[in-house]
C-alpha cells in the first residue's frame, strides 16, 4: 500500500521507545531480540540483520542499493516493515514495477526541494546549478525537514542530509517516540574504521552494496586501510561538520520537546556534539 503523506506517521507511536539502527559496528552491542520498542533501520541494514529482529520502518536515501523497483524481492523478505525511500536521491524509479511488485507498505519522501523549489532555485545552491536536476521532476508536497520544522515550531530546518541516519532520527521524532536510542551510527573519520556490523574480516571491505566483490578504487581503499592501518579518511569525512550540525539540530529539538535522545555508540563521532547524551547499551531496557 502506498502511504500518501507524512500525516500518516505523525504521533503513530506516541510515547513509545524507538531504536534508530545503522549498520556500523556498534550495532553489534545491542540486544536486538529483547528490545521492547519499535526499530527504525536504514540502508541495507535490515537485509544484513538476517531476521534477528523486526524492523518496523526502513529508511532509504541512495541511488544504488536497495532500490524499490530493482531489489523488491529482497525488500519483500523484511515482512511487516514499512519502507520509506527518498525520491529525490533516486529520481528515476519505475513506479509501475513498484506498484506491481513491492509488497510492503511504502512512502516516498522529498529531502531536497525546500519551499517546493527546484534544486537550481535553492538558497543554498552549493553547486551553482543553472538548470533543474532529474529529481526536480517530482517535487514533494513538503520535505521531511520542513514537516519536522512545522510540527515542532522550529525556526529553521536541517540540511538535505549527508547520511540517511538523520532522516531516520527525524522519522522517530515524527512518530512521537518518547525515548530514542541511536546505535550503529558511528560516522567514522578514518576509512579503516568504516566497517559494518557482523563484518567478519578485512576482505569484506571489498564488497559492494550487493555483497559482491568488486575492484573499485573506493572499496580497495577501504580494504587496504583496514588491513594495513592506513590513515585514509572515510567517505563521511568532508561531510562530518554538516552531519554533526544536523544531529545537533535534532538533539536540540528533542531537548525542547522533552524527548529523551541517547547515543549508544561509545566511539561514534556523534559524541562530539555538546549535550548529546551517551548511554551504555546494556542500560536501554532498564529505562
Amino acid at each position: 500500500m502506498k502511504i500518501e503523506n507524512f500525516e500518516y506517521f505523525y504521533d503513530k507511536h506516541l510515547n513509545e521507545k524507538c531504536l534508530v539502527l545503522g549498520a556500523g559496528p556498534s550495532a553489534n552491542d545491542i540486544d536486538l531480540e529483547n528490545f521492547d520498542g519499535i526499530i527504525i533501520s536504514m540502508g541495507d541494514m535490515p537485509i544484513r540483520l538476517n531476521a534477528r529482529c523486526k524492523v518496523n520502518y526502513w529508511v532509504i536515501a541512495n541511488s544504488v542499493y536497495p532500490l524499490p523497483d530493482k531489489d523488491y524481492e529482497e525488500i519483500n523478505k523484511i515482512i511487516g516493515s514499512t519502507i520509506i525511500f527518498s525520491n529525490s536521491v533516486a529520481p528515476n524509479l519505475n513506479y509501475n514495477v513498484i506498484e506491481q511488485n513491492l509488497k510492503l507498505d511504502w512512502f516516498e519522501y522529498d529531502q531536497r526541494h525546500f519551499k517546493g523549489r527546484p534544486c537550481n532555485n535553492q538558497i543554498d545552491n552549493r553547486f551553482s546549478l543553472e538548470e533543474p536536476l532529474d529529481c526536480c521532476k517530482s517535487i514533494g508536497e513538503t520535505t521531511i525537514q520542513e514537516f519536522v520544522q512545522k510540527k515542532y515550531n522550529m525556526d529553521s530546518h536541517y540540511s538535505t542530509g549527508s547520511t540517511v541516519a538523520i532522516h531516520a532520527l527525524a522519522l522517530a521524532i515524527i512518530l512521537g517516540c518518547k525515548t530514542i536510542y541511536i546505535s550503529g551510527v558511528d560516522i567514522p573519520i578514518q576509512a579503516k574504521s568504516y566497517t559494518y556490523a557482523n563484518q567478519k574480516s578485512a576482505l569484506e571491505a571489498l564488497k559492494n552494496e550487493r555483497g559482491k566483490y568488486i575492484p573499485s578504487k573506493y572499496f580497495v581503499l577501504k580494504f587496504l586501510s583496514s588491513l594495513f592501518n592506513l590513515k585514509s579518511k572515510s567517505v563521511f569525512y568532508n561531510d562530518i561538520p554538516e552531519i554533526l550540525n544536523d544531529f545537533q539540530y535534532l538533539n536540540n529539538l528533542c531537548n525542547k520537546s522533552k524527548i529523551k535522545l541517547f547515543n549508544l555508540s561509545k566511539y561514534s563521532t556523534l559524541n562530539k556534539i555538546p549535550n548529546f547524551k551517551y548511554l551504555n547499551p546494556k542500560e536501554i531496557n532498564a529505562r
